[in-house]
């Protein structure tokens, strides 16, 4: 009797530690990929806010999508498609999660949502990113020298603390340079129109695209160097704002190629037009 009393109180201690143990698990692993892009009760950010996501979504469909949606775009499901498009086509970063891990981070933004703490039954508070003053200010209230320290970093007159490659390296931006940076990455005038501070710092600190995510792996931008480069970001998107586009580097390599084929042209009528041709007076006396 008292070894069977002795088994079921581990029992219990065993369930009990392992709820814990998925809980925590849940919420350090939502912190760690989804809380860069997402929100619970604080609105939409990079992605969806995630509040009753366990209601309105199947969990099998849940399953697939953290762990590929990419997989699923591909496969031309509808729904993923459709959340594909409606956030700027921004991709989810896949994630090598088990079964039990992506449930453990469903558990946690139940819980969450719910706001109320299993193990407490206190209230808490939602994950909800509410504004400060770097959020609210006008781009123009910015320091001349931040301003000067993010287009220095994103063009790469200054390097980043710990190396990685400047901004210009795959992103372009219409701000008049002749040239605006490169191509395999959008152009990032209107980045900050399109998913404000929250949005661009996210991305920057956790990628979502694979060549970003490889490029930037294992190395961490520092929060000064992520305002910084925000600002510049800001101050640049305000500016474009209403005024009229510049010209991108195709049109300008063009315009110069142009003049350069001009010139040649001249240079071959003026210099060469008179010059003696060896065989000339044998062909006429011929």
């Amino acid at each position: 009797m008292k070894k069977c009393c002795f088994l079921a109180v581990v029992f219990i201690l065993f369930i009990h530690s392992y709820s814990a143990y998925a809980q925590s698990d849940g919420e350090s692993l939502y912190k760690a990929t989804c809380a860069a892009c997402h929100t619970i009760n604080g609105g939409r950010l990079v992605g969806p806010d995630l509040a009753g996501i366990h209601e309105i979504r199947e969990q099998e469909w849940l399953l697939r999508f953290i762990r590929s949606s990419q997989k699923m775009i591909k496969e031309g499901d509808s729904l993923a498609v459709s959340l594909y498009e409606a956030y700027n086509r921004i991709p989810m970063p896949d994630n090598n999660f088990s079964d039990r891990e992506i449930l453990s981070i469903i558990d946690y933004i139940r819980e969450i949502d719910s706001g109320i703490d299993k193990k407490t039954g206190q209230a808490i508070t939602g994950q909800a990113i509410t504004p400060d003053s770097s959020v609210s200010r006008s781009a123009a209230s910015y320091p001349s020298d931040l301003l000067r320290d993010g287009k220095s970093l994103f063009y790469g007159h200054t390097q980043f603390k710990n190396g990685p490659s400047p901004c210009s390296a795959c992103h372009g931006l219409q701000d008049g340079s002749t040239i605006s940076g490169g191509r395999l990455g959008i152009d990032l005038t209107d980045s900050w129109e399109r998913l404000g501070r929250a949005g661009i710092q996210a991305i920057i600190s956790n990628p979502p695209f694979p060549t970003m995510k490889a490029a930037y792996s294992d190395i961490e931008i520092t929060a000064d160097e992520k305002e910084a480069v925000t600002a510049f970001l800001h101050f640049l998107n305000d500016r474009h704002t209403g005024a009229p586009k510049n010209l991108s580097d195709g049109p300008v390599f063009l315009m110069l190629g142009f003049v350069l084929a001009i010139v040649i042209v001249v240079h071959i009528y003026i210099l060469y037009d008179n010059r003696k041709i060896p065989f000339k007076k044998r062909i006429v006396d011929k």
